[in-house]
């Protein structure tokens, strides 16, 4: 479904002629024609997701980890991709409901709830039970929170660089600690634990004030709160090319299962930027006041049955689509995978796009990712920066970065999202050591990142040469573990291959012992940034992917 070229304009393309009110019916019809059609290709994509994670097919793929395979062939997370093919499972059992989502009555947020709950012999009740209630009101019934509505918070620091250098040093040395791909919010709760065992907390309170929490939702709630809205069922079909590509998902190999949930995925794409064009009008004029919505986050729920944290990246994507052609142009034509684009999204702009595009479809994801993270501790404030050069050391000079001048800018900053009580905890450690020091709170985080640094440092831990050298995690460009390491020779001992570095590399146990010699995954050349690789190996076809690096 393509909406006409008219409506797909930005928000400040609109003249002195907009109507709010005419301009609310007709985009709202939009978006949730197109809502419903995510809902149903999300299905599709389930359906071949059961069938691949029951045949365990990301190892079949040379890939350890559900999540490494996930974000690197499909854009998505493991948690997504398990979650559409938990509700795929569930509704092959509960007719009434599939036939209800199928024909427009539930929308995608209610269908992944009550999914969850019915059975076959009381399906019947909680859908009449969902009829007429709100989003929120059946979540309250069933005591589960809505779809990407969890307590969360945003932690923002403004620093200098070099205490963003710091920051990044200390979540890889968290990460090494754990033996596992930590998330910066996960991290700094360990950094947080770690700091306030050493200084305990004070009685200073965080600057900054909190958004008030949203009141708990009321069970009964019904959708009579909002505007005299037209309600009924939308039932959209889905595009040519997605039609069908569930048929006899249970007789596919994994290969052919992988390329039939990517083509999907380019057809979702297609859909996705024209949600974020829509949602980008929508949102920015506040149209959905005029529906008697109390937010944004009510509207996209609600009406659209997306999850906020969905919608606030859509519209972020399309905001970067006006200021970076090549990047719009990429994202829209389905060049760049949902993972791909939101990872570009914080560094790339107009002078620099087309590279940073060109990039992410050169490297795999772990990379790309490493890429950015250089770029935005590098490049001089906000100016644009282009991608290092292909293979190039993302190793930084400490002594360039590190040293303290006698006046500096916080011109970096650290941030990111995590649950309400670990931004508290966090916040609570740099207060901590801030006041110990009588210092500001930039300096309380560098002392925080430095004392868990020092004694983090300090513990004794397996010293080997080649597992250091390859930053203590698989060397596979895939993969992203960091625990069960085996020191690999590429070329065998029993072939004659040598003990020296260059003949060894750091492997996980899977990709050790199933990967390399199951003869799913095959490595050739020196290490460490010489080395070929090809990941999916079957025998008289081609890899599935081969890396360099």
């Amino acid at each position: 479904m393509d909406v006409p070229p008219e409506l797909l304009v930005p928000s400040e393309a609109y003249g002195r002629g907009f109507c709010p009110h005419d301009a609310a019916l007709v985009l709202d019809g939009w978006l949730r024609r197109l809502a419903a059609q995510d809902a149903r290709g999300r299905l599709v994509l389930g359906r071949l997701a059961r069938a691949f994670l029951r045949r365990h097919g990301h190892h079949e793929l040379g890939f350890g980890r559900l999540g490494d395979y996930s974000r690197e062939r499909i854009g998505l997370s493991a948690r997504e991709l398990q979650s559409l093919a938990t509700v795929s499972a569930h509704l092959e059992r509960l007719p009434r409901l599939r036939a209800a989502f199928v024909e427009g009555v539930l929308s995608w947020a209610q269908i992944r709830l009550l999914a969850a709950v019915a059975t076959p012999e009381d399906e019947a009740e909680w859908l009449s039970r969902a009829e007429g209630r709100t989003v929120r009101a059946l979540a309250a019934v069933m005591r589960t929170p809505p779809d990407g509505d969890d307590d969360e918070a945003r932690f923002r620091l403004r620093c200098p660089r070099r205490v963003r250098l710091l920051w990044q040093q200390v979540v890889e040395l968290a990460r090494r600690m754990a033996g596992t791909e930590l998330t910066q919010s996960q991290a700094a709760e360990a950094i947080a634990a770690e700091g306030l065992s050493a200084r305990l907390p004070c009685d200073e309170s965080w600057p900054a004030t909190e958004a008030p929490r949203t009141p708990p939702a009321d069970p009964d709630e019904t959708r009579t709160v909002f505007a005299e809205l037209d309600w009924s069922a939308i039932r959209e079909a889905l595009p040519d090319d997605v039609d069908g590509l569930d048929a006899d998902a249970n007789t596919l190999d994994p290969f052919a299962l992988d390329a039939r949930m990517r083509a999907v995925l380019r057809a979702m794409r297609r859909v996705d930027w024209q949600l974020g064009r829509l949602l980008r009008v929508f949102l920015d004029r506040r149209l959905y006041r005029l529906m008697e919505f109390p937010s944004a986050e009510r509207y996209v729920t609600e009406r659209l049955g997306l999850s906020p944290r969905k919608a606030r990246a859509l519209i972020a994507l399309e905001r970067k689509t006006w200021q970076a052609d090549a990047f719009g142009t990429a994202y829209r034509a389905g060049e760049l995978s949902w993972v791909r684009a939101l990872t570009l999204l914080p560094i790339v702009a107009e002078p620099t796009a087309a590279a940073w595009v060109e990039r992410a479809g050169a490297v795999p994801v772990r990379r790309l990712a490493d890429e950015v993270e250089w770029a935005l501790t590098v490049r001089d404030g906000l100016a644009p920066i282009a991608p290092p050069p292909a293979g190039a050391s993302l190793a930084l000079e400490d002594r360039q970065l590190c040293t303290r001048p006698e006046w500096e800018f916080p011109d970096a900053e650290v941030a990111f999202s995590a649950p309400v009580s670990v931004v508290a905890l966090f916040r609570t450690a740099i207060l901590a050591f801030a006041a110990h020091s009588h210092a500001s709170l930039i300096e309380g985080l560098e002392l925080l990142l430095l004392y868990v640094k020092a004694e983090w440092e300090g513990q004794p831990r397996h010293r080997d040469p080649v597992f250091a050298r390859d930053r203590w995690r698989c060397a596979v460009p895939v993969c992203t573990a960091r625990r069960q390491l085996h020191d690999h020779h590429v070329v065998f001992r029993s072939r004659g291959g040598g003990n020296g570095r260059e003949n060894r590399v750091t492997l996980c146990a899977w990709h050790h012992l199933r990967g390399v010699h199951a003869g799913r995954v095959r490595a050739e050349g020196e290490a460490p940034d010489g080395i070929t690789w090809e990941i999916g190996v079957r025998p008289g076809r081609r890899a599935l992917l081969r890396l360099v690096g």
